[in-house]
């Protein structure tokens, strides 16, 4: 079977823990001597066995690195390292799941090949929050919960506020509402972006 390694804990010698996405469910796995094998490594899609073991964690076995070109970029791995720590926060009691989580990753491997690493995770995060239920695209202040008829200000999971009830940098309005309608960031500039990103490593 093939997942995404969302998490891993080194124990006693070199042995690992290993947090895995699969398509429908997370994995928690025993990995001997694990700090030996190079395909071990956060974020990294492998093809994998299970062994069941006996009174403890199942074992993680015969290991395949599904590589992307994109890893040779320290920018874009260390960037995709970074949404995958906050992606394993956000499903920490999580066992059993949806696909959209194993897709959502396999679609945004695909994008880090040609896309800006920021733009292509922030566009996967609108896509999270929407099948979540937590966009919130109508220009509504979460604080006074009155209409904003001026850019907003957004703050963790992206919600909308105004500049009076929370005093953060805003988003030009217009800008901000084709990035939430259509998951593209091509209008927002690099300074956005940015202040996007810092919000997105608040956590999802």
């Amino acid at each position: 079977m093939q997942g995404f390694i969302l998490k891993i804990t080194k124990v006693r010698n070199e042995d690992l823990i290993v947090k895995i996405l699969g398509p429908t469910k997370i994995y928690t796995l025993y990995r001997f001597y694990g700090a030996r094998h190079s395909t071990i490594n956060l974020g990294y899609k492998i093809d994998f066995e299970i062994e069941s073991n006996m009174g403890y964690l199942p074992k993680l076995r015969h290991i395949t690195h599904l590589g992307f070109d994109w890893l040779k970029r320290m920018d874009a791995l260390l960037h995709w390292q970074q949404y995958i720590k906050e992606l394993d926060r956000h499903l920490f009691d999580v066992e059993e799941l949806e696909p959209f989580y194993f897709d959502l990753c396999n679609r945004l491997c695909k994008k880090l090949s040609r896309q800006s690493p920021k733009r292509a995770l922030l566009e996967g995060y609108l896509e999270l929050l929407e099948f979540e239920g937590r966009l919130h695209k109508e220009p509504l202040c979460f604080v006074c919960e009155n209409r904003i008829d001026n850019d907003p200000v957004l703050v963790r999971g992206f919600l909308q506020a105004h500049e009076h009830c929370i005093p953060k940098r805003s988003f030009d309005q217009k800008k901000l509402a084709y990035f939430f309608d259509h998951k593209d960031s091509q209008f927002l500039d690099d300074g956005e972006i940015e202040a996007l990103w810092s919000l997105l490593m608040e956590g999802f």
